[in-house]
């Protein structure tokens, strides 16, 4: 690969990366509880699934979860479930007053708590592994190691993670030192709740073969 196709690659995955999801949902929605510095772990997870994904797709499970349509579908509606969950229980959740402004107290969660649900959110997604595997094909080039190639991209694809999470979680940070009334902060928690419902329900009713 060229420098120009490794840079359209970069700008093609964050560009990708930064489309709203269930992912960037979550980054957003602990950024503005738990702050930008404890939400790092929520994009510490969310970054080390989507390598893993990607390097799954490296190595050629991407075409063979793909070609299955009972291992995608148990990926498909194992995920769909798990958001629904989320939705349901972020929801629920609501209603416990949310504390506002940069100097408070914030509400007490441990970063491996946000790692599990970072990385669970996004290795839910049924649909990552196929999309790298269509992504790795269009740019992987015959000229120079493939290998190496591969790794390559697999980093960048861990590391735009990341970053667009991190992007996310400063935002809702951001929302949080604005100090918004508890109803305001209610009803985006209720929204980005009902997103995650919604993005599940979608999943598991989507066509498999899409």
């Amino acid at each position: 690969m060229t420098a120009q196709e490794w840079l359209l690659f970069i700008l093609t995955v964050l560009g990708v990366s930064l489309i709203p999801g269930p992912s960037t949902l979550l980054a957003f929605a602990d950024g503005a509880r738990f702050g930008a510095d404890r939400a790092v772990a929520t994009a510490l997870g969310n970054a080390c699934a989507s390598t893993l994904q990607a390097a799954a797709a490296s190595v050629g499970l991407g075409a063979i979860i793909v070609g299955s349509a009972l291992l995608f579908s148990i990926v498909k509606y194992a995920g769909a479930a798990y958001l629904v969950y989320i939705g349901i229980r972020m929801w629920r959740a609501a209603h416990v007053p949310i504390v506002l402004g940069a100097g408070t107290t914030r509400p007490s969660r441990t970063a491996t708590a946000l790692f599990r649900g970072g990385f669970a959110v996004a290795i839910a997604n049924p649909k990552a592994i196929a999309f790298f595997t269509a992504l790795f094909r269009q740019f992987l080039s015959h000229e120079g190691g493939t290998v190496t190639q591969l790794a390559g991209m697999t980093a960048i694809c861990g590391a735009g993670a990341f970053l667009v999470a991190m992007t996310y979680s400063v935002f809702g940070d951001r929302v949080r030192q604005l100090e918004l009334s508890q109803g305001l902060m209610i009803g985006l928690q209720r929204s980005v709740g009902g997103m995650f419902f919604l993005s599940g329900v979608g999943i598991a009713f989507a066509r498999t073969e899409e």
